[in-house]
């Protein structure tokens, strides 16, 4: 494609980039040692697949628990609950596909990521849980820096700024 998974996976550093260079927070990421690129991962990037990709043996609530650097359950509870999602002690195969969504979310805002980085949020949604989850995506904002990885122009009036990838070049 266009290259879109790939700058995903660069801004996540997930991937070194073949050329350039990644800067986050005035701070040169293009080649951190693993020890760094791990606590990067860890502490300031939050990842929501395209799917909902919870573990299906962990209620909701485990499941936003897991990446948790720090285990507290309050946090977790008020998190859920600030997204929308009710059924915390229920297995994912229990609740909506929206709702799986949210838990999604919550779980890449865990630990208060300054980046979180959102491929094709609504790929697997209704039109209207389209519109609950980006409505969501927008309230988040306020709190870290979002990239939202998509090909629904429909997504686009959600966003304060807008790139595309056009054969690998970013304009």
């Amino acid at each position: 494609g266009s290259g879109k998974s790939t700058l995903l996976r660069i801004a996540g550093l997930l991937e070194s980039p073949s050329s350039g260079t990644v800067i986050f927070a005035h701070k040169d990421l293009t080649n951190p040692e693993p020890d760094e690129r791990l606590n990067f991962i860890r502490r300031e990037v939050g990842f929501v697949p395209p799917y909902p990709s919870l573990l299906p043996y962990l209620t909701i609530l485990e499941n936003l628990m897991l990446p948790m650097i720090q285990k507290n359950k309050i946090r977790a509870l008020e998190i859920l609950k600030c997204l929308g999602v009710e059924n915390v002690g229920s297995y994912p195969n229990q609740i909506s596909v929206e709702e799986q969504q949210r838990a999604s979310i919550a779980r890449a805002m865990i630990n208060s990521p300054q980046l979180l980085l959102v491929d094709e949020p609504t790929s697997s949604l209704s039109e209207s849980g389209a519109i609950n989850i980006m409505e969501l995506l927008k309230d988040l904002k306020k709190e870290c820096t979002i990239m939202v990885f998509t090909d629904n122009k429909k997504l686009i009036k959600y966003s304060d700024t807008i790139f595309k990838l056009n054969h690998g070049v970013l304009e």
